[in-house]
């Protein structure tokens, strides 16, 4: 509230200032008129630089209209310095906005012949460097609080891409000031994005994620978006830039002494600025030959420490799937064959295996794949310093056919790319970080889970109790081959916690599909009830946690620990009620991703950690592989394998005995030497995780250079049956529509249907 006092009192000084100024225009006005009587009306031009100078003022007063409602809303960080501050600077903005045409012959008389620098023209050129400079401050300044911190070229290369940018549009609209300062404001509101996306998911804005901005809007609705002191210090950087380019525009001709010449060298100075910055992003190589590069297991940093653009635009330069070094399209397949051969001579003749085979044949069961939302373990971060033991039910499951670590490519979201490598196989970890493969590549030729089983004879179904449209998920499950995509509309009157469809919900529609289908049924469901936000305050009292971490009561944290437990008691249900089914059912479940708050206890309490071991503690969660029925070649005494998410599909049908691609077999056979892979590095037999970037020398261990080649082989085999198909690479079915979290609203409005 206090922020809003502040706000609205500012507000109130700026009216009482802008009602002097327009005061003084007409008394200027009469006085003019009285002692010209006779005299011609004159062409001044100061009118127009009225009439802007209150659009202007308007501008900056609506700023601080809004800071003021936002305030009183409680969506301010409540201090005193940052708003006082800020209403100063958009106080004295409103005044000289409307001081600019009684300002504008002193501003005038500096670069008239004669004076000190007779080149008003030139004049310009320091105000739009100024304007860029202040630009780019409101884009870091919300998010990145250090700017100290970042290298000083990289600094220096945003402001020169920023300063083209405005520039460019300064001189291309004939150096009106509106141009650059709506592409000032354009840069302050990519940087409170950027700062809502790494308060909601750790992680800064990624190229991939433009593809996703439908998907961004469903899921936006279970956030706060309350906004810090930084945010205010980036909105005094934006009304800096503004009036900077105001009062820049004021040295521009007068109407009647402009020139067609003017007209055109302005129309090519704008042209050259903006074509020199796409020249730049297109022709230089940000990775190789700037080595601006952002790590994958430390994205945050490296936006912090280069700068958001360069950043973004060495991750927009990897996008395009690069050929690993020394591939060809031949020498791929032999690998996929020889590792296949591998498998043939080796795990694929053992008699647990040869058992399996034969049951399955016989037998066929159902599977069901369960990719429950962000549920994970949180028990493994020192028992959050409030003795939680993790999900009970869950972590005591003692009959499984195997269970473990799973380590994924996702955190704090990014459901969509777990998903991704589970069903074809495919790893996130060759396609860089901020890569959404279901929104960007063209996945028609992609194998995957669910056109083997339907090959199978299986029917194949996919449920997601939440719109279709969410990470153009009804166009690739289409282009998988799923018989059948339940979503929202199929889960009408269901149970909803926090207003989302719960777990049993989902639950419960399998086990009907099971009892009126005697078919064998491969069903996919990604859950929807444990998605962030967990500040809604909106669990039921007799689900509430109480878990105090160092003592102190954390209500998101807690939140999140609810969902879990119920997500847990769903589980368990689920199971007991698939025990007592008569039909052979298997079922693989496992979370997507951790939430977005760990990195906070993964920091603080697990420090002097290699990088490699304190990245990977992030980007894992857990799975089980559970049977109804007695599955040969197991002895379904929950054996504990680690793995990653795009070799589980290969282990699912290896453990259940069905038939297995060659690029099955021979991720299989790989994963003797490397036995989990994802975004942020590998491990090797030896159970030592490595970054990507990590390279084995002569010192290296036997287990790490097996790994490495594994790395290296998996590479140019993913790339043979992910991208070399002849056919596009891009997906030529983008996402339909942006939607809302709750399903009592339709894709693409706000408004209840």
């Amino acid at each position: 509230m206090l922020v809003a006092i502040i706000s609205f009192a500012a507000a109130i000084a700026s009216i009482v200032l802008a009602v002097r100024e327009v005061r003084g225009w007409r008394t200027n006005a009469t006085a003019a008129s009285s002692s010209e009587k006779d005299a011609a009306p004159a062409k001044t031009g100061r009118v127009p630089y009225r009439a802007s100078g209150v659009a202007w003022a308007l501008a900056f007063l609506a700023i601080q209209v809004f800071i003021g409602v936002w305030g009183a809303l409680g969506l301010v960080q409540d201090e005193p310095i940052a708003p006082i501050i800020m209403n100063a600077v958009l106080t004295g903005c409103v005044y000289l906005s409307l001081a600019r045409p009684r300002l504008r012959s002193r501003l005038l008389a500096l670069f008239e012949p004669g004076s000190r620098w007779p080149h008003p023209q030139a004049a310009c050129a320091p105000a739009m460097v100024a304007t860029g400079i202040f630009a780019t401050l409101a884009l870091e300044l919300p998010s990145n609080h250090n700017l100290l911190w970042m290298y000083p070229l990289c600094l220096l290369l945003e402001i020169f891409l920023v300063t083209a940018v405005v520039a460019g549009f300064f001189y291309l609209f004939q150096r009106r000031g509106a141009a650059p300062a709506i592409a000032s404001f354009v840069f302050f509101a990519i940087g409170i994005a950027e700062y809502f996306v790494i308060t909601f998911k750790s992680q800064p804005i990624q190229p991939g994620d433009l593809t996703a901005i439908a998907t961004a809007a469903a899921v936006g609705g279970g956030y706060i978006f309350s906004i810090t002191s930084y945010c205010l210090y980036g909105i005094v950087a934006l009304a800096l830039a503004m009036i900077t380019s105001a009062y820049a525009a004021l040295l521009k001709p007068d109407r009647e002494h402009r020139t067609r010449k003017q007209l055109l060298v302005n129309l090519l100075v704008g042209v050259l600025c903006l074509g020199g910055v796409i020249g730049h992003v297109v022709l230089v190589d940000y990775y190789n030959l700037l080595r601006i590069q952002v790590y994958t297991w430390r994205p945050l940093e490296s936006y912090y420490r280069q700068g958001f653009i360069p950043s973004f635009i060495s991750s927009a330069q990897t996008i395009q799937p690069r050929k690993p070094e020394g591939y060809s399209k031949s020498g791929a397949q032999d690998l996929i064959d020889e590792y296949a051969a591998s498998y043939d001579e080796s795990a694929g003749t053992t008699p647990e295996r040869t058992e399996a085979v034969e049951q399955f044949e016989d037998v066929q069961p159902s599977v069901i794949v369960v990719m429950n939302e962000t549920f994970s373990d949180l028990s493994d971060y020192d028992n959050l310093h409030a003795g939680y033991e993790g999900p009970e039910f869950f972590n005591g499951i003692d009959d499984a056919v195997q269970r473990g670590d799973l380590y994924v490519s996702a955190y704090g979201g990014g459901t969509c790319n777990t998903e991704f490598e589970f069903l074809t196989g495919n790893s996130m970890a060759y396609l860089g970080n901020g890569v959404y493969p279901y929104t960007i590549y063209n996945l028609t030729h992609a194998e995957n889970l669910a056109q083997q089983f339907s090959d199978l004879g299986y029917t194949t179904t996919a449920m997601h109790p939440n719109h279709a449209t969410n990470w153009n998920r009804e166009n690739v499950y289409r282009d998988f081959g799923f018989d059948e995509f339940l979503a929202i509309e199929d889960f009408e009157g269901a149970d909803t916690l926090r207003g989302m469809v719960t777990d049993a919900e989902t639950y419960d529609k399998i086990i009907e599909m099971l009892e009126t289908d005697d078919d064998p049924q491969f069903i996919f469901d990604v859950t929807m009830q444990n998605h962030s936000g967990y500040d809604t305050g909106l669990i039921p009292t007799e689900m509430q946690t109480n878990y105090l971490i160092d003592g102190t009561y954390d209500p998101e944290v807690n939140e999140y620990l609810a969902l879990i437990e119920e997500s847990d008691r769903a589980l368990e249900d689920f199971l007991g009620e698939l025990e007592e089914l008569d039909r052979p059912v298997v079922v693989v479940f496992f979370g997507d991703h951790q939430p977005f708050f760990p990195s906070d206890f993964n920091d603080a309490w697990f420090q002097g950690e290699d990088d490699a071991t304190h990245s990977e503690r992030l980007y894992h969660t857990g799975y089980v592989i559970w049977a109804n029925y007695d599955l040969a070649g197991s002895e379904q005494q929950s054996q504990q394998e680690d793995i990653s998410t795009n070799f589980l599909g290969a282990e699912v049908m290896n453990l259940i005995g069905a038939p297995l691609s060659d690029y099955q077999k021979a991720q299989l056979a790989l994963r003797e030497s490397m036995p989990a892979i994802n975004m942020i590095g590998y491990q090797d037999q030896a159970g030592v995780w490595h970054l990507s970037s990590a390279v084995a020398d002569e010192h290296a261990t036997e287990a790490f250079s097996a790994a490495q080649k594994a790395r290296e082989d998996l590479a140019k085999m993913q790339y043979l049956k992910l991208f070399d198909h002849g056919d596009s690479v891009y997906t030529k079915t983008l996402q339909g529509a942006a939607n809302e979290t709750n399903p009592n609203l339709a894709p693409g409005t706000t408004k209840i249907k």
